[in-house]
């Protein structure tokens, strides 16, 4: 697991170079921050049994920094509702809920300029999770607990990718959105069997950002 976070750092500060490297063009500087407000359709890899729909969902803050018309740096802190909800061949369902404390880093590449109304956007970095809290409920008895069913684990870390846009709603205020998918790089669950399960996340999220620079 150190040699994926420590990978995962190593491509981050890669990113970071790329956009310094962009700073250079300007001297404005531009910090928006603001709430933010997500859902997802969640699921953890080689499972017993087969993935079912896990809807969840998120609520936090977001930041992005820019120095460059085009490169930007910036993130979120929210508590996100993720896990797994497993059903076997004779429909018995197991899942485990965890809520984490989730912190998405993001390199962001907008497109068109800054006095543009709408900018669309792409954006790729890390993710890391903390667990808050879990929910299980297991439903299989003895066949789905033998098998590669458990709680999550504590930390969870992975990447982060999606596409996006912001459409200005006055002078100094955006309205964001964003279409992202989360793939995790660290073992996510501590099953019986010792299986490498990684999570996955697909989710929409909405924001409002407030210049502040």
């Amino acid at each position: 697991m150190k040699k994926i976070v420590l990978l995962t750092a190593a491509f981050t500060i890669t990113l970071a170079g790329a956009a310094l490297a962009q700073d250079k063009k300007s001297n404005a500087e531009y910090i928006s921050i603001g709430p933010v407000i997500g859902f997802s359709h969640n699921w953890v890899s080689n499972m017993y049994g087969s993935n079912k729909l896990n809807a969840g969902g998120y609520i936090g803050a977001g930041l992005v920094y820019s120095k460059d018309p085009h490169w930007a740096w910036g993130g979120q802190v929210t508590f996100s509702k993720e896990g797994y909800r497993v059903g076997d061949p004779i429909n018995n369902i197991s899942t485990g809920i965890p809520v984490y404390l989730r912190i998405p880093l993001r390199a962001y590449y907008f497109f068109g300029n800054y006095g543009d109304d709408i900018r669309p956007k792409v954006y790729l970095g890390p993710s890391f999770g903390i667990k808050l809290a879990e929910s299980d409920d297991t439903r299989g008895g003895d066949v789905l607990n033998a098998q590669n069913i458990g709680p999550c684990r504590t930390f969870e870390a992975g990447i982060n990718a999606g596409v996006g846009m912001d459409v200005r709603v006055k002078k100094g205020v955006w309205f964001d959105t964003d279409l992202g998918y989360t793939q995790g790089l660290t073992d996510a669950v501590k099953d019986p069997a010792g299986t490498y399960n990684t999570s996955q996340n697909l989710a929409i999220s909405f924001g409002l950002l407030f210049g502040i620079r």
